[in-house]
């Protein structure tokens, strides 16, 4: 099979660009030479990997499966040839809401000045898995169970949830909050990257509160900061994004948040066991009170 790197490249750039077009200005070169090397690869590998239309190119299953493939190959080839040349080789560190919280920029600052050869990047991806299916980071800090055969991770610490409120709510002067005293308030939840389930309420004995769906924390915090709804969260998004109009409060009857370190069970990065040990040593640093 004569697959070649500029061809993986061409399927990278159309899977996240969606275009032709603005895949080929990414890559600077003519919009014919991306269809045409897109072409030669789906001959060489013998199926479909993206449908055309006239507005939009999406990727097939089998293109979304190669696409991710193709990012992590390309990735450990670009960390070989950085080894090789003495060049620094980022680490993409991903995470759907929060990070690290509180403890986020001293572990990123005091990984960067120990490993300048391997500085580590965060980047933001609201899906389940951060981006470690489809290729686009290295590690990323899940606070789920993992769910899928082609990941893998370990525990590295544990969380408070604690419940995000409009400053004028009826609870908003409160030390602490017990789920059931939510089940009267609409509750906002991110059911694609979100950790918040009917599941909290049904183990403490409680009826569930109505719930209504946002995208991603930014559109979570504008609702919750309108008056709309409550939210519950790890402590982390408390540190992470602190937001006018939006106060916090430990919740007392809901079981820590485990957060975990994971990365693709095929492609495990070399510094997984350093990252794991940074992460699990401050997170068991106490953090600052929750703003």
């Amino acid at each position: 099979m004569d697959v070649e790197l500029r061809h993986l490249r061409v399927l990278i750039a159309v899977d996240e660009e969606r275009s032709f077009t603005a895949a080929a200005d990414r890559l600077r070169m003519s919009q014919a030479a991306v269809s045409r090397a897109l072409a030669a690869l789906e001959h060489e590998v013998g199926t479909a990997l993206m449908h055309r239309t006239t507005r939009r190119v999406e990727p097939t299953e089998a293109g979304t499966a190669l696409a991710g493939t193709a990012r992590r190959v390309l990735g450990e080839l670009d960390r070989a040839l950085a080894d090789l040349r003495g060049e620094p080789s980022v680490i993409r560190f991903g995470y759907a809401w929060a990070a690290l919280g509180a403890h986020t920029t001293p572990v990123l600052r005091a990984w960067n000045r120990a490993h300048p050869d391997s500085p580590m990047r965060l980047v933001r991806i609201n899906s389940r898995d951060a981006g470690l299916v489809d290729g686009r980071v290295d590690l990323a800090v899940l606070r789920h169970p993992l769910d899928r055969t082609d990941l893998e991770g370990e525990v590295v610490g544990l969380e408070r949830r604690v419940v995000a409120m409009p400053v004028d709510h009826p609870l908003a002067e409160r030390d602490g909050v017990g789920l059931v005293e939510l089940v009267p308030f609409v509750v906002a939840v991110d059911r694609r990257a979100g950790t918040t389930t009917p599941a909290l309420w049904q183990a403490v004995g409680a009826d569930v509160p109505p719930m209504t769906d946002t995208a991603d924390v930014e559109e979570w915090l504008d609702l919750i900061a309108a008056g709309e709804a409550v939210g519950v969260t790890s402590e982390a998004t408390a540190h992470h994004y602190p937001r006018p109009g939006v106060v916090f409060a430990p919740i007392t009857d809901a079981p820590p948040m485990e957060v975990r370190l994971a990365w693709h069970r095929n492609h495990r990065h070399p510094a997984v066991g350093r990252v794991a040990r940074a992460i699990r040593a401050a997170l068991a640093e106490p953090s600052a009170p929750t703003p």
